[in-house]
Formats: C-alpha cells, structure tokens, sequence
C-alpha cells in the first residue's frame, strides 16, 4: 500500500533538505578555508626553516627566488581549491562527507 504524502509534508520535507545542503556547503566552505590556513601556515613554515639555514650560502638570491616561488604556488594551490569548491559544490559535499566518513571510522 503506497501512501502520498500531503504538500505540506513534501514542502516541509524539501526545506529540510536545503537546510541540510546548506549546512553541508558550509561545513566544505570551513573545511576548505582551514585547509587553506593549514597550507599557508606550512608554506610560511617550511619557507622559515628553509632560510634560516641557507642565509650564508652564496646563492641566496637563487635561493629566495625559489622560495619565492614555491609560496606562491602554495598560496595559489589554495585559491584553486575554493574555485573549485565554489565550481562544483555537490562534488565536495560528497568529498566532504566521504572524508568525515572515513574519519569516523578511524576514530572509533
């Protein structure tokens, strides 16, 4: 026996989906600016470690450029992650679900 559901089930049924897919948007939005900070923040780090020791070498400048030139690529790795998120937002929801998925079942 198949039972239809009333409009206002169906209506009340609906909104709650988008604010379910609104609230998973923003949790890939947080994933996808912590993300961006975490990269950043290894970028800055690895540049530091890097310069303290090689500031006596005689090619420092070569050096800096490199350096240069990977925190630039660091930087603009995480700007073409939240174009892609924004691109293709149900693709990471379900990343970002698959993701906390499989954290969850490390964790237990």
């Amino acid at each position: 026996m198949t039972v239809k559901k009333s409009t206002t089930e169906e209506t009340v049924d609906l909104e709650s989906l988008k604010e379910e897919f609104a609230a998973l948007r923003s949790d890939v939005a947080s994933l996808v600016a912590t993300f961006g900070k975490i990269t950043e923040s290894k970028v800055e780090e690895a540049t530091d470690s890097v310069t303290e020791s090689l500031q006596e070498n005689t090619n420092w400048d070569d050096m800096k450029l490199q350096i240069e030139q990977a925190r630039a690529q660091g930087e603009q790795l995480s700007q073409d992650l939240g174009e892609e998120v924004s691109r293709h937002p149900l693709a990471s929801i379900a990343i970002a679900f698959g993701i906390g998925y499989i954290a969850s079942k490390i964790v237990k």
